[in-house]
Parts: structure tokens; C-alpha cells; sequence
């Protein structure tokens, strides 16, 4: 499951191409990954795409895009005067919320045609007609729709965006804004480790009897750290994984808060992490380049970067977790 540099990437890049673009119509090949009413999307313009977590919300127009802001709070005014429990049905704002979980991805093809066979490197890589983010498999470089294509987007420009997801884990849901907000992922979700304190984090750890690591994955904890940053965050801050993260005392965490800072914009910075599996790709079909600078995750029997001791592997919460035995004593 890509993380919160990778989904920040992804966000980044969609924003170019999809920002203006106009919803036609919406094809619904699998019931589970698309979830709302298509009909209240059609005709309606993307105005954003903003990042929650690990989630992606693309944000459309109201129904009435040629209304200002002012008459259009008048006219939501006259209705709730008219009927205190009236709601301005014709006058909702939507979004989009795609969550690609463990296999998702997003193709995107831009007018007719779709020359995939260009090189993704040097002069060509803005020419691109095909772009592709999240999960990729073999469907991303073969004819679309495959038959892991769950949804298709198509829009007034001619471009087609795919939702491909082979363990039909992710899922697209159309809803209203205040839907969007009582969602129970939304409404669970925690806050981002740099829009906190030192203090507001600490007091979130003291409320927690579980293992550090698996208490950084909580997203009702913290929203956005997964595996691979988590693991190499402990690794900068010199705390071991399964130390209790109630135990941890202010200048540790305040140490630990730091380093997850640093490792998440570093993850941004170099365009998220594609391991070995290649299991994330950003918009262009390219891999980013964290992995080329991993403390501990994915490097058991490597030397520490520290110390030259071997990292270690165990496995905590389900999850492989690597650590260094000298740097991160338990």
C-alpha cells in the first residue's frame, strides 16, 4: 500500500492534468469499487484533488457553476429560511474519494491514441499520452479497459482515466462534501505528524500500551505513515520497535517526531519508494527513488549506516519490521 509520499506524489501530478477537466460519464464494471449515485457527477467540473491520509479526494463543482460564492450562500440562506431542515440537494458540492489500497491504480489516457511504446525517459517523458499511478501490474502497459478495470472515467476532453485494482480492495465513493466528512475513515482518521506539537504528539503516544511501530501505523493515531517510513523513522530516532509507545519520555519523542518529518519529505522529495516488487509507480510510470536510501526497511542482513552491525528482521503487527540491534537496543 503506496504511503503518504507516494499519495502526495500522485496528488501532485493529477493536479496537472485533471484540475479543469469535465466528467461525461462513469462506468461501473465491478459494484464494490464504485460506491454513490454516477448521475450526481455528470457534467461536473474538477476544481482540486487534495490528499487525506492515504486517500485522494477530487473535488468538483456545485451544481450552479455560474453562481458566486455569495448568491450562492443566498440562495442556501433562502431554502434553510423557507425549512430549518432543508438541504440545497441541486446546489451540493461533490467530490470523488479513491483509496487504492492494497492493488489500486490509476491510467490515465489523454485524447485518442495512447503511444505507450515511447521511451519514459529523457525528451519523451512529457509526452507521454499514458500515465499511471498507484499500484501498476502488467495491465499498465496492455490494451485497457483489462479485466482488472473496475472503473472507467471518461471526460469532455477525450481523456479516460481507468481505476484498475486486481484485489478489488480499493474503492472510488461519490458523496457530498459533509458526507466526505462523516465518513468513518474521515472521521478516524489522525492528524498529519507535521500539522502537531511535540507536545500534541507526546500526549498521543502516552495513551497507547502498543508497540511504537504499530501504534506510528495507526491511522487514528497518525494518518499517512505506513511501513516503510515508520521503520526508518525509529532507525533516525534510535528506538527500538517494540518498546511501548507510552513509555517513551518528551525529548524521545520530540527526537521521533523529527524524524518523521524528515523521512516523509525526503520520501516526497525523491518520488516515493518503488522496492523490489515495484509495487508504486508515479503518474508517469516511474518508479521514485527513496528505496536508494533506506536506513533499515528492507535491509536485513545489510550492514547499519551507523555502526556496520547487521539489521535485523522480525515480524510485529503483521508487518516485517527491521531494526539495528546496537542502534535501537530493545
Amino acid at each position: 500500500m503506496p504511503e503518504l509520499p507516494e499519495i502526495e506524489i500522485v496528488k501532485l501530478q493529477l493536479q496537472k492534468v485533471l484540475i479543469g477537466q469535465t466528467i461525461v460519464s462513469i462506468e461501473q464494471l465491478h459494484k464494490k469499487s464504485l460506491q454513490g449515485n454516477n448521475k450526481l457527477v455528470i457534467g461536473k467540473k474538477i476544481t482540486g484533488i487534495k490528499r487525506l491520509g492515504k486517500m485522494l479526494v477530487i473535488k468538483l463543482a456545485s451544481s450552479h457553476p455560474e453562481r458566486s460564492e455569495g448568491s450562492r450562500l443566498k440562495a442556501a440562506k433562502k431554502n434553510a429560511s423557507l425549512d430549518s431542515s432543508a438541504s440545497p440537494q441541486n446546489d451540493k458540492f461533490m467530490c470523488i474519494a479513491i483509496h487504492f489500497k492494497m492493488s489500486g491504480q490509476l491510467i490515465l489516457i489523454r485524447g485518442k491514441g495512447d503511444p505507450f511504446d515511447k521511451l519514459r525517459t529523457g525528451a519523451d517523458r512529457g509526452k507521454l499520452k499514458r500515465i499511471v499511478g498507484g499500484h501498476p501490474t502488467e495491465d499498465w502497459t496492455r490494451k485497457l479497459p483489462s479485466k482488472h478495470t473496475r472503473v472507467i472515467f471518461h471526460f469532455k476532453s477525450g481523456d479516460t482515466m481507468f481505476f484498475n485494482d486486481q484485489r478489488i480492495f480499493g474503492w472510488n465513493k461519490i458523496l457530498t462534501e459533509e458526507e466526505l466528512r462523516n465518513l468513518p475513515f474521515v472521521k478516524n482518521l489522525g492528524p498529519e505528524i507535521w500539522d502537531i506539537s511535540a507536545v500534541e504528539f507526546f500526549n498521543l503516544l502516552q495513551k497507547k500500551k502498543k508497540p511504537i511501530k504499530v501504534t506510528l501505523m495507526d491511522q487514528e493515531v497518525l494518518s499517512g505513515v505506513g511501513n516503510i517510513y515508520a521503520n526508518d523513522a525509529l532507525w533516525e530516532a534510535r528506538i527500538h520497535p517494540q518498546i511501548q509507545a507510552q513509555s517513551l519520555a518528551f525529548p524521545k519523542a520530540k527526537l521521533l517526531q523529527d524524524a518523521l518529518i524528515k523521512v516523509l519529505k525526503e520520501g516526497i522529495k525523491y518520488g516515493g519508494a518503488t522496492a523490489a516488487d515495484a509495487k508504486y509507480i508515479d503518474l508517469h510510470g516511474l518508479g521514485g527513488t527513496y528505496q536508494e536510501h533506506f536506513r533499515v526497511y528492507d535491509r536485513v542482513g545489510q550492514p547499519c549506516l551507523k555502526c556496520k552491525t547487521k539489521i535485523k528482521k522480525m515480524i510485529l503487527g503483521g508487518r516485517g519490521t527491521y531494526f539495528c540491534p546496537a542502534c535501537q537496543p530493545a
